[in-house]
C-alpha cells in the first residue's frame, strides 16, 4: 500500500458559524456536507480547497490548538505577488482577523519557496496562507 494523496483533515472548532465565516466568507472555501451535518448524518461541516476537505467539527469544552497549523495555498488572478498578499492581509485585518506580527515571509512548502503569512482562525489556530 502507498499513501498517494490527502483526502481530508478534521479540526475542532468552538463555534461553527464563526469558523464558516472565516473559512467560507473570508477565504472563499466552498461548503460541503452542511445538510448532512444538520440531519445528524455526519459530525462536521466541510470546507473545500482543491478537492481536499477540511472537516470543521463543532466541539463543546476547551481544547488546545497550540502547535497546530494548517497551510492553505492561495492563488487567483489578483493574488500572485507580495503586494497582492499584503492587500489580502489588509482586508483580513479589516475584517478582524489576527495577522501575526511581521508577516508575510518567504517560506518553503510542498511546492517550493514562496510568500506566505500566518493568520489566526476564530479558535486561535495558525493558518498559513501560502502563494502558489
Amino acid at each position: 500500500m502507498d499513501v498517494v494523496d490527502m483526502d481530508h483533515v478534521a479540526i475542532r472548532v468552538s463555534d461553527l458559524d464563526r469558523a464558516l465565516e472565516f473559512y467560507h466568507d473570508l477565504l472563499g472555501m466552498e461548503i460541503r456536507d452542511r445538510e448532512r451535518f444538520e440531519d445528524g448524518e455526519v459530525p462536521y461541516v466541510a470546507v473545500v480547497a482543491g478537492g481536499r476537505h477540511l472537516h470543521l467539527v463543532p466541539t463543546d469544552g476547551a481544547f488546545d490548538v497550540d502547535g497546530e497549523h494548517v497551510c492553505l495555498l492561495v492563488r487567483s488572478e489578483g493574488t500572485g505577488t507580495r503586494a497582492e498578499l499584503d492587500a489580502l492581509l489588509d482586508d483580513l485585518r479589516a475584517a478582524g482577523v489576527e495577522v501575526e506580527a511581521g508577516e508575510p515571509h518567504e517560506r518553503y512548502g510542498a511546492y517550493g519557496r514562496d510568500w506566505a503569512a500566518y493568520v489566526r482562525d476564530p479558535d486561535g489556530r495558525r493558518i498559513e496562507l501560502k502563494l502558489h
